[in-house]
């Protein structure tokens, strides 16, 4: 059954990642694999807020990696198949699976060779004793071509209704192994000798040396990777020790200075040699004469024998793990006192990167610090300003100062191995880009989702199936994706809303609770259109009418809203085609201005204002406007009619009869007798 052939990986937070994959079993086809609704909702039951996320046909699943969001504090998904068929994911912290099921780790590895395409293999582990540690040594175990893995359990179980459910917990990155913390521990204070005991070179400290010499604070820091893996955080972490007594004499000695007092020489480590005669005397202190002694730490392991391993000495664990499993590096602060403080510096670290056990103090997260105290050493949170602009500041002036030994050389050689890798697996995926006619790269430097090497690899099998490459190029290619995968996915098959959307709408609104239907028309510059309020089915009818109906961008253009219902839509659409033209309704308002009808005026008025405004009218209105809209236009026609009738009678009746002549008025009084009459 489909439900058991697919694969499903969840990161903990909103991505979903579904697709076949061979290994364990032989992954499902691509022509067997059934067309999906996927429903997600905050409940087992669906009632509560159920929202279509994604809907998979085969065009979608020729990207053979389906990914897509849910919303938050989703933690139900219904997929269900189009022969009625279905599968429950049920997403929950890992203390919160059930007994028994089974781990699922997913390995990206390199091509076989040239021109060849990275693969992707699945094995299924028992879920019995360690299975994180059984799956880094299967990592261990694949060789130069892994670049990464990523596992999570999984748990299949019958529901009260007999449907299948499938429990699945987050995935967790297995290789390289998640870099999340450098964590230091205090060891207890060695009262022992140690191995490299030094000779007290006076009296006063020969009772130290019967008691096997002062007490060494010493801190255990554990990475859950390797030292090559960590090389990058490694190489930015400086050790640091903050001397108690030199910083308070040195303020007592500047307040001496300033009030005229008298001041005090303090010997140094050269006054001890010259005062034993021994110019190697190496006394368990600071040699220079600063307060605040910083090294980098990768530096010291590289060359523990380096000019700047001053007063303290790192070396890796003895107790090293297993390939895969992390290691431990032991620092040594011999140099150190009662009351000092010792820890680790880091200018570039982020929240998390450095904690402190067994409880971590917090404060800024680019040091943590211990002071050493007669039992032992303490965490402290740093809230010392000066002391922490101090110890940034040599940290990043002492992490610029890389060795460049034999032993760094290596070093590097191993760590640009793993580098290598990714790099290998990004140049091949950027050919794939190529011969799909897309100019956009993808990149090897940075910080990768969990969830990259699938993501790149769906994005290369839509952009190799998509008719217009351009088109997923001017949606925000890559970085759209990234933000949205089953709204690019949908752009990307094109439909007459997509080919008229706005570019790079997806990175500018960024995904939301909303259902796939809302954010498909926002990507279209229709944000609004799908009506909120629907239930699965609806979301569906919507999506495929937004995706499909030829009318769909003319509804964009009258502000009309979808409707679910089919017979609704066409009536809408046929009066979308009619109220499209804006300046045609602003001429209806005239007309009924004209005749005195404030009732069609305020109708049309309104439409027209909340239109430009960017609002949107329902499909049960928009037939009544266009009947508006209709009669507006037969009552101008008749009228116009009345008018071409009248003139046309007027030009065709016979003209009037000319009237007879009026006869000349005869000459009255002195002219009558003149000229007679």
């Amino acid at each position: 059954m489909w439900q058991e052939q697919l694969d499903y990986f969840w990161d903990g937070g909103r991505r979903l990642a579904i697709g076949g994959f061979e290994g364990a079993e032989r992954a499902l086809p691509l022509a067997a694999r059934p067309a999906l609704t996927v429903v997600s909702a905050r409940d087992p039951a669906f009632a509560a807020e159920p929202t279509l996320i994604e809907a998979v046909d085969a065009a979608r699943w020729r990207s053979d990696i389906v990914l897509f969001d849910l919303p938050a504090e989703h933690s139900f998904l219904l997929l269900t198949a189009a022969d009625g068929s279905t599968l429950t994911l049920a997403l929950g912290a890992e203390r919160d699976q059930p007994s028994g099921g089974e781990y699922r780790l997913l390995m990206t590895l390199l091509p076989e060779g040239n021109g060849a395409e990275p693969q992707f293999r699945i094995m299924s582990l028992p879920t019995r004793g360690d299975v994180e540690r059984l799956a880094r040594e299967q990592t261990a175990t694949a060789g130069a071509r892994l670049v990464w893995a990523i596992g999570q359990r999984r748990a299949f179980e019958q529901g009260p209704d007999g449907g299948l459910i499938l429990r699945l917990a987050p995935a967790r990155r297995m290789f390289p192994a998640w870099q999340s913390r450098l964590l230091l521990e205090a060891r207890a204070l060695e009262t022992e000798a140690a191995a490299d005991t030094r000779e007290a070179p006076f009296a006063i400290m020969q009772h130290w040396v019967g008691e096997n010499g002062a007490p060494r604070a010493a801190l255990r820091l554990r990475i859950p990777d390797s030292l090559e893996e960590s090389a990058t955080l490694l190489g930015r972490t400086c050790v640091a020790m903050a001397l108690g007594q030199r910083r308070r004499l040195r303020g007592w000695m500047q307040e001496q200075k300033a009030a005229g007092e008298p001041v005090i020489d303090p010997l140094g480590v050269e006054d001890i040699r010259q005062a034993t005669g021994d110019p190697a005397e190496h006394p368990d202190a600071v040699e220079a004469s600063d307060a605040v002694i910083v090294a980098n730490l990768l530096n010291l392991l590289l060359d523990p024998a380096a000019p700047e391993a001053d007063g303290v000495a790192v070396r890796r664990g003895v107790d090293r793990n297993g390939a895969g499993l992390g290691e431990t590096i032991d620092i040594d602060f011999y140099g150190a006192a009662l009351g000092d403080e010792v820890g680790l510096v880091c200018p570039a670290a982020r929240t998390g990167d450095l904690g402190a056990a067994p409880v971590d103090p917090g404060g800024p997260p680019f040091a943590r610090l211990f002071r050493i105290e007669a039992d032992g050493l303490t965490p402290r949170r740093l809230d010392d300003d000066l002391l922490l602009d101090e110890l940034m500041r040599r940290a990043e002036a002492a992490s610029a100062r890389m060795s460049t030994g034999v032993a760094a050389r290596a070093f590097a050689e191993r760590a640009a191995g793993l580098k290598g890798r990714r790099e290998k697996l990004v140049s091949a995926f950027n050919e794939a880009l190529t011969r799909a006619g897309l100019s956009g790269r993808f990149s090897a430097v940075g910080l990768w989702d969990l969830f990259e090497p699938l993501q790149q690899a769906s994005f290369v099998a839509l952009a190799r199936d998509a008719a217009a490459p351009a088109r997923i190029e001017s949606m925000g290619g890559y970085g759209a994706y990234r933000v949205d995968p089953a709204v690019t996915a949908a752009l990307a098959k094109g439909g007459p809303l997509a080919q008229t959307a706005p570019q790079g709408r997806i990175g500018a609104e960024g995904r939301g609770p909303a259902p796939l239907p809302a954010r498909y028309a926002a990507a279209c510059g229709a944000e609004g259109m799908a009506p909120p309020g629907l239930d699965a089915a609806a979301q569906l009818a919507v999506l495929r009418a937004l995706m499909r109906d030829d009318d769909a961008p003319v509804l964009r253009e009258a502000r009309i809203g979808l409707s679910p219902d089919p017979a609704l839509r066409r009536e809408a659409e046929r009066a979308a085609r009619t109220l499209a033209d804006a300046a045609a309704v602003e001429r209806a308002i005239v007309h009924f201005e004209k005749h005195r009808d404030s009732r069609s005026v305020a109708a049309l008025a309104d439409y027209l204002a909340a239109r430009r405004a960017g609002r949107w009218v329902s499909a049960n209105s928009a037939p009544t406007l266009a009947a508006l809209m209709q009669r507006a236009g037969v009552e101008a026609e008749a009228e116009q009619t009345r008018v071409a009738a009248g003139m046309t009678a007027a030009a065709a009746a016979p003209p009037p009869p000319v009237p007879p002549p009026v006869p000349a008025e005869k000459p009255k009084g002195f002219f009558r007798r003149l000229f007679g009459g």
